[in-house]
């Protein structure tokens, strides 16, 4: 659930008195955008796969160096 915060336009900000003249609320804003469960899943295991992989050509040049 988004947290909402109070917003206000430029146009309806006053400088002088520092408020607004007609604020709203609106959903925080967030860095990263927002991911379903497919999307996590899917990101986690590209990120295993490629750590399996790179795991496995670490062992095999650890191999290869032993002769």
């Amino acid at each position: 659930m988004a947290d909402l915060v109070q917003v206000c336009d430029l146009a309806d900000y006053d400088p002088q008195t520092y408020t607004c003249t007609s604020p709203y609320y609106e959903p925080q804003s967030t860095v990263l955008p927002v991911l379903s469960i497919a999307d996590a899943q899917e990101i986690g295991m590209a990120v295993a796969l490629l750590w399996a992989v790179a795991w496995i050509i670490r062992r095999i040049m650890r191999f290869i160096d032993h002769f």
